[in-house]
């Protein structure tokens, strides 16, 4: 993968961190320089020879977890647009944003194939496994830096849905980076923090305020796969957990 393709404000500033611990989770820690290493290989699978995704919607079920953000991380450095699915959904609903965003890509872990695969069969949509993105062979790219520009829409998550349907609200890289850096100032982020996940990644909460924040100042992000208050008591006891946020139902 062309190095330009992490031009992405935030993959860009969080792969200055190197060898740093990145990210831990239930399988094992990860480096920042492993991160990047993945999320290249995501992309150029996606891409699949071509040079860009020019803001294709690729949606995306996967547990929290480094894979988690090395497919979302994959498909920004592609030029997609990722659409991240709520864990536990029923069909439905998971059809419902499939079809809303006009997804051209279904991405999966072995926990979301059975849902996902068969709504990518019935759409005639491209379905991939994570797996299969970080094994298969692809031709290498040559975006230009120009490529992915700040402009350019980034995500899209969908409302609670309180008052009618969820609707999809549309963010772009530069939105993205003016959240991280403003949260980063005012709470004072640092390297040296250790925060402790166990919010869903498909709300602004979990994926900026947590995930992003952390990866931009260096920190280390603990990825619980799902809210266990046993699991997060016995890791704040631990001593090292520095930041952790939570919603007023967790408290």
């Amino acid at each position: 993968m062309s190095s330009s393709l992490s031009r992405v404000p935030l993959i860009a500033q969080a792969e200055r961190h190197g060898g740093r611990i990145a990210i831990v989770d239930s399988q094992q820690s990860f480096t920042y320089n492993e991160l990047s290493n993945a999320s290249s290989r995501v992309a150029r699978a996606m891409l699949a020879g071509r040079g860009d995704l020019h803001e294709e919607r690729v949606a995306f079920l996967i547990t929290p977890g480094f894979p988690w953000v090395a497919v979302q991380w994959g498909i920004w450095r592609a030029g997609g647009v990722a659409v991240p699915l709520p864990v536990n959904s029923a069909r439905p609903e998971l059809e419902y944003f499939v079809d809303d965003t006009r997804a051209s890509t279904l991405v999966f872990d072995e926990q979301g194939a059975s849902l996902l695969e068969p709504i990518a069969t019935a759409r005639g949509i491209r379905p991939l496994s994570y797996d299969q993105l970080l094994t298969r062979q692809s031709p290498q790219t040559s975006n230009s830096p120009s490529d992915i520009g700040d402009e350019r829409r980034a995500m899209i998550l969908y409302t609670s849905g309180t008052t009618n349907r969820p609707k999809g609200v549309v963010t772009t890289h530069d939105n993205i980076t003016a959240q991280i850096t403003t949260l980063v100032k005012a709470w004072e982020w640092s390297a040296d923090d250790r925060l402790l996940l166990c919010l869903p990644l498909h709300h602004v909460h979990g994926i900026i305020n947590v995930v992003s924040c952390a990866l931009w100042s260096g920190a280390v992000c603990e990825m619980l796969p799902r809210f266990d208050a046993n699991a997060v008591w016995d890791r704040i006891a631990g001593g090292d957990v520095t930041l952790f946020m939570a919603v007023p139902t967790v408290m």
